[in-house]
């Protein structure tokens, strides 16, 4: 086997120690003096059977082993390192090219080959290729998992953003279950308020207004109090007659106008009563019309109103 002088490099990036199976003792002198001058510790054992009683107790990043050897022969301890030591790398080493070949101890699990004789040179190119190879699948292994670790860390966090989501649209629902409940009991006191306010007008104010509209009355005092029961039903009565108009977009004036028009009078009538003139009132009236989308029809406003309002 050929020798060739390699300086050592003290900065090569190394494995730690470097396990060598082989029965042939010129050829382990020669690989312990290889890792000599290359600076690696390492430890030469004369089989397959001690090589692994070696892994057993240590640990070796590497291992070169030849493929024939008594007992438990080279492809037998690539199988074992495999299985056993998946973080060791392993180079096989034969004299006998025709027996194995790259891809039989490849399958194996071996991570390189090579052909005795070999030189330092050749020795050293395996052991930085052996080392190179595993420190990018070490980092290629770390990508993996920091990758995994993300994706867990997004999952977990979408996880707990639905939640969230679910947390909430059950908080809102209960929220509007709650205000709904609240509108309908607000309703109920409205109503309840209304038709309180209705039986007092009709039990307390309206006989007598009735009584004062039966005396002798000037017919301005006769417009005045028909103006005083109309305001006060807009006031006591507003979840009926008058409720009306409150929700369309009548102006004060014109629900007066319209209120007055429901009970009959003329326009000269209303515009004495509410102390303007005439064409105020017929304003009011077209105004009305418009709003009531009566506009240009042969349409009665007065029979208008009192169908619809």
């Amino acid at each position: 086997m050929k020798q060739t002088n390699t300086p050592h490099t003290a900065a090569e990036d190394w494995p730690s120690r470097i396990l060598v199976a082989e029965d042939d003792p010129v050829i382990s002198k020669l690989m312990s003096d290889f890792l000599l001058i290359l600076g690696i510790p390492g430890k030469i054992v004369r089989d397959g059977q001690e090589a692994i009683a070696a892994l057993t107790t240590d640990c070796f990043p590497l291992v070169f082993t030849d493929m024939h050897m008594p007992h438990i022969d080279g492809m037998q301890l690539i199988r074992h390192i495999k299985k056993h030591h998946p973080t060791t790398d392993v180079v096989a080493m034969t004299a006998y090219s025709q027996d194995y070949g790259l891809v039989d101890v490849i399958r194996a699990g071996a991570a390189d080959y090579m052909t005795k004789p070999f030189t330092l040179a050749e020795f050293k190119a395996k052991i930085k290729r052996a080392t190179r190879e595993r420190a990018l699948l070490q980092q290629l292994q770390h990508e993996i998992a920091k990758r995994r670790h993300s994706e867990t860390d997004l999952s977990q966090q979408k996880d707990s953003l639905l939640d969230q989501i679910e947390q909430q649209k059950e908080e809102l629902l209960e929220t509007n279950a709650a205000l709904r409940l609240i509108l309908r009991q607000r309703d109920m006191e409205k109503n309840d308020l209304a038709n309180l306010l209705a039986a007092r007008f009709h039990k307390e104010i309206s006989p007598y207004l009735e009584k004062l509209n039966k005396t002798k009355l000037q017919e301005i005092q006769r417009h005045y109090l028909e103006i005083i029961a109309m305001n006060l039903e807009s006031i006591f009565l507003p979840a009926s007659r008058t409720n009306n108009f409150t929700h369309k977009p009548f102006t004060e004036m014109e629900v007066k106008v319209v209120n007055l028009m429901k009970q009959g009078k003329t326009s000269k009538e209303i515009a004495a009563m509410l102390h303007v003139s005439p064409g105020t009132i017929r304003t009011h009236r077209e105004n009305i019309r418009k709003k009531l989308q009566i506009t240009n029809t042969k349409k009665n406003l007065y029979k208008t109103i009192i169908s619809i309002l």
